[in-house]
């Protein structure tokens, strides 16, 4: 761990997807069932940035900041967001006072998709590059260039 950079561990309890949804269209109702998700456990965040980046998780109103050139390092859920509705609980990641990023794990993607939004738009959203699906600890980096990668972690 970095000096000064104190590990925080953040969790909480998933909804996780388990419901049919039934909605009528023209003939008989149809039926769509969500498969378990599994979640995806931040274990790290690396900043390849020169300046920090501030990490706002709403799903549970935490904040922390990762510095310059610096390492987070503790157990941070990815919340589950299946619409626009739900992307307050999506971890922001910002920096110079600016939102960057929204990321979360798609609900309704059975490869347990990592995604990132720059306009808090669920539909307007896109796979976080690296390995970003299959759940499971990773690690996220906020490239220097200020971009995202996602890789596997221990």
């Amino acid at each position: 761990m970095v000096a000064g950079v104190a590990a925080l561990a953040l969790s909480a309890t998933p909804a996780a997807p388990a419901a049919a949804d039934r909605s009528a269209s023209s003939g008989p109702a149809v039926e769509r069932v969500a498969q378990r998700a599994q979640v995806t456990d931040i274990r790290e965040i690396l900043n390849r940035r020169t300046q920090q980046v501030r990490i706002y998780k709403g799903e549970d109103r935490v904040t922390f900041t990762v510095p310059a050139g610096g390492r987070w390092v503790g157990s941070m859920w990815i919340p589950w967001v299946g619409n626009n509705g739900e992307m307050g609980k999506s971890i922001t990641i910002s920096w110079g006072g600016v939102e960057h990023y929204q990321v979360f794990q798609d609900y309704w993607n059975t490869a347990d998709q990592v995604r990132f939004s720059k306009t808090n738009s669920y539909q307007n959203s896109f796979v976080v590059p690296g390995d970003s699906t299959g759940g499971g600890r990773k690690t996220l980096i906020v490239q220097s260039d200020g971009t995202l990668y996602m890789q596997d972690s221990a």
